[in-house]
């Protein structure tokens, strides 16, 4: 939203604008980029539980949102469209900060929890998002920006977070979590005021398992 007001990017986009070495972007669709990272495939006809959506070519993979399965780019696919969810697809590379609180209607800008979901990846590559905070209601009031860094190689993947501002970030703990399949190792680096993390759960499993977890 932040980058929105600040460089009249639109928040709502076509694929073409960020794909443009796609022709298939330039067909009559309705598919539409939410943000640098999400495209959405919204059901436009009564009753469908399943839509087709073409995925653009240019990112080395895509990943469902909600299953978090890797599918290749360049293609069309089946996405499932239930009732209680918008199809949303990310391109490898995708940053996306949410909260922990996903039920947690009650608070309007305040939410202090934090938790950014990573999708590094196959091979190697790097990607960057720069995640804006401030108290939700001032115009013109102080801010933080924290620039996170995402980089892959086959064997590992990094993460560095650096803030530059004024602002107190009210969320000073961010979880980190990837998607379900994912093995490498990852080395996580915060600069000052923030802390970066694992879900708990997730890196017991894995240590359990005998698999590669999270960096302090």
């Amino acid at each position: 939203m932040h980058e929105a007001a600040a460089h009249d990017a639109p928040l709502l986009r076509p694929t073409f604008l960020q794909f443009e070495d796609d022709p298939h972007c330039f067909d009559d669709c309705d598919e539409l980029m939410c943000g640098p990272f999400l495209l959405a495939a919204p059901v436009v006809a009564p009753g469908e539980r399943a839509r087709r959506a073409w995925l653009p070519a240019g990112p080395g993979c895509w990943f469902d949102f909600y299953t978090e399965e890797r599918l290749a780019a360049g293609q069309e696919v089946m996405l499932a469209a239930p009732l209680d969810r918008l199809p949303l697809v990310v391109p490898e590379g995708a940053i996306v900060p949410m909260t922990d609180a996903a039920g947690d209607f009650s608070r309007l800008h305040d939410e202090p929890s934090r938790r950014i979901r990573l999708f590094p990846g196959e091979g190697s590559g790097a990607s960057q998002f720069v995640l804006t905070e401030d108290d939700g209601i001032s115009a013109s009031g102080a801010r933080t920006r924290i620039t996170l860094d995402l980089s892959w190689t086959p064997g590992q993947i990094a993460l560095h977070a650096q803030t530059d501002g004024s602002y107190a970030v009210p969320a000073g703990h961010i979880t980190i979590a990837l998607p379900a399949p994912e093995r490498r190792p990852i080395v996580l680096r915060a600069g000052d005021g923030i802390h970066l993390s694992r879900p708990a759960g997730e890196v017991a499993a894995r240590s359990a398992a005998g698999e590669g977890a999270a960096a302090p």
